[in-house]
C-alpha cells in the first residue's frame, strides 16, 4: 500500500484519496518572467514521478500546476525590456514548456494562469473580510494573528516565526507578519497590471493566486498540494490561512515538499545568481541525464550539484540503456507478480522511493544480460518507463540528430587540439549518455549507437 511522508503531520503515512481511485493533485508552477533553472527541473521531475506512479499503481491523477503570470518581478522586467507583461509572459511560458518537454516532462491537466482567475481570487478576499481576517490599509491586508492556526505547516509559533523571518517594517500593517492579499496599482504600471476590485483598482497577491485557482479546478481539499521547499513559509503556510477559514475545510490531506537543489552550501537560486539554466544543462548532458540526475535521489533529499555529478548520472544511465537495448523485450504490460516488479513497487510504495527502485533497475539489468531474456528484458523497459527514464532505449535510432552528433564530435576534436582534455572527456561522457559511443581511429572519430 502506497505511504506518503505528510509535511504537515511530519510523518509518513497510508495514503487514501478523498475520492477512491481519484487523486487530486495542486503543484505551485513558475513566475515566468525568467527561463527555468535547474532548480525548478528538481521539482518538476519529483512531482513528475508522483503522478507516473500514481497512474501507475491504477489512480485517476487530475494534475494541476499553475502559473503566475502577474508579479512585481514581471512587472519590472517587461519594463526594463521594453515590452508588454503578455509579451514576456507568453514568451517564457513557451520557453518553459519546450524546456520541460525536453526532461519528458508530464503535461498536467490543468495550467491555470493567473490572470484568468482575478474575479475569484477578490471573492475570496471579500470572504475574507466578512471573516474578520481582511483588513484594508492601502493594500488589503491579512490579518495573522487572527488564524488560530498560522504557523502549523511550518512547525514555528508566531514570534517564533517573526523572529527568525526578515519582515519588512510597513505602518499600512497592523503586525508585521500581515500579508498583502490584494496590492492597490501604482501610476507608473501599465494598465494591463491593474484590475478593478472594490478596494480600488489592484492586482492579486500572490500567496492569494493559489488559494483561488486549487479551488476553482479540484475544490475546497485536495488531495496532494506540493511544491518546493522554499514555499512551505511563507507561501504555503499562507495559502492555508486564506483557504481554510474560507472554505471550513482542510486546504490539504497531504503536503508534499521536494528537496532543494544546492550548489555549494545554499539552493540554486535566481535571487543568490548561482543557477545554471535548464536549457544549458540540456544541451550540455542531454535531457535523460538530468532526469536521470533527478530520478536516482529520494524526491525529499537535498542534491549537491555539479557538473561531475551530471557526468557520472549520465555514464551510470549509459550502462542502463547500454543492457536495455541488449535484449528485445517481449510484447506485454509489466507482469507485477514477478519477483523484480514486485521488489520495485514496494520501493515505490514506501514515499516514492526512486533510489531503492533505480537500484533495482540495474540489478535487473544484470539478469537480463545473464540470462537473455526476453520476458525479464519486458519487465526492465517498463519499469524504467515508469520512471521515464526508457526514452532513448526505447528507440531504433539516437535521441541526437547525425549532425548534432558530427557537431558534438568536431568540438571534442577542437577541445582536444587544445589540450582541454577535461572538456574533450566530458562531450565524449555527455555522447556515451546519449547513447552514443565513438572510436577514435587513424582516419578520424567514428560514431554508433550502443
Amino acid at each position: 500500500m502506497l505511504s506518503i511522508y505528510d509535511s504537515l503531520a511530519r510523518e509518513t503515512r497510508p495514503f487514501a484519496p478523498l475520492v477512491p481511485g481519484r487523486v487530486s493533485l495542486y503543484v505551485c508552477g513558475q513566475t515566468v518572467y525568467d527561463a527555468p533553472h535547474l532548480g525548478h527541473a528538481r521539482k518538476e521531475i519529483g512531482f513528475d514521478i508522483v503522478v507516473r506512479w500514481l497512474e501507475a499503481s491504477g489512480y485517476d491523477v487530475t494534475y494541476v500546476r499553475n502559473i503566475t503570470d502577474i508579479d512585481d518581478k514581471i512587472i519590472e522586467r517587461a519594463a526594463a525590456n521594453g515590452e508588454t507583461i503578455g509579451a514576456l509572459t507568453g514568451r517564457m511560458i513557451a520557453r518553459m514548456n519546450e524546456d520541460f518537454a525536453s526532461l519528458g516532462l508530464r503535461v498536467p491537466d490543468h495550467e491555470p494562469r493567473a490572470t484568468d482567475y482575478v474575479p475569484q481570487m477578490i471573492a475570496l478576499v471579500k470572504t475574507l473580510e466578512q471573516e474578520g481576517l481582511a483588513y484594508p490599509s492601502g493594500d488589503v491586508f491579512y490579518a495573522v494573528r487572527r488564524f488560530p492556526g498560522y504557523g502549523k505547516l511550518s512547525g514555528r509559533s508566531l514570534d517564533e516565526l517573526r523572529a527568525g523571518e526578515r519582515v519588512a517594517a510597513d505602518a499600512a500593517k497592523r503586525d508585521p507578519l500581515d500579508f498583502v492579499l490584494w496590492k492597490t496599482g501604482k501610476a507608473d504600471e501599465p494598465p494591463e497590471a491593474r484590475w478593478p476590485s472594490p478596494w480600488g483598482e489592484g492586482r492579486p497577491g500572490w500567496h492569494l493566486e493559489c488559494s483561488a485557482m486549487a479551488k476553482a479546478l479540484l475544490g475546497p481539499t485536495l488531495d496532494i498540494h506540493g511544491g518546493g521547499p522554499d514555499l512551505k513559509f511563507p507561501h504555503h503556510e499562507n495559502e492555508i490561512a486564506q483557504s481554510e477559514p474560507a472554505n471550513h475545510a482542510p486546504l490539504a490531506r497531504w503536503w508534499m515538499h521536494v528537496g532543494q537543489l544546492e550548489t555549494g552550501k545554499d539552493k540554486m537560486s535566481k535571487s543568490l545568481g548561482n543557477f545554471v539554466t535548464l536549457r544549458d544543462a540540456v544541451e550540455r548532458f542531454g535531457g535523460d541525464v538530468v532526469r536521470f540526475f533527478f530520478v536516482r535521489s529520494h524526491y525529499r533529499s537535498p542534491i549537491a550539484f555539479s557538473e561531475a555529478n551530471l557526468i557520472d548520472a549520465g555514464n551510470a544511465l549509459a550502462r542502463l540503456q547500454g543492457a536495455m537495448r541488449a535484449v528485445a523485450p517481449a510484447d506485454g504490460p509489466v507482469d507485477w507478480d514477478e519477483a523484480h516488479a514486485a521488489e520495485f513497487r514496494r520501493a515505490m510504495d514506501e514515499d516514492f522511493n526512486s533510489p531503492e527502485a533505480v537500484a533495482l533497475l540495474f540489478r535487473l539489468a544484470s539478469e537480463v544480460h545473464r540470462t537473455q531474456s526476453p520476458e525479464l528484458a519486458r519487465q526492465l523497459h517498463g519499469l524504467a518507463a515508469i520512471l521515464g527514464i526508457a526514452r532513448q532505449a526505447a528507440a531504433d535510432t539516437p535521441a541526437l540528430s547525425p549532425g548534432e552528433i558530427e557537431a558534438r564530435i568536431a568540438a571534442r576534436a577542437a577541445a582536444r587540439a587544445a589540450k582541454d582534455f577535461a572538456e574533450a572527456d566530458r562531450i565524449r561522457d555527455a555522447l556515451a549518455a546519449e547513447g552514443i559511443v565513438i572510436e577514435d581511429g587513424a582516419d578520424g572519430t567514428r560514431w554508433h549507437v550502443a
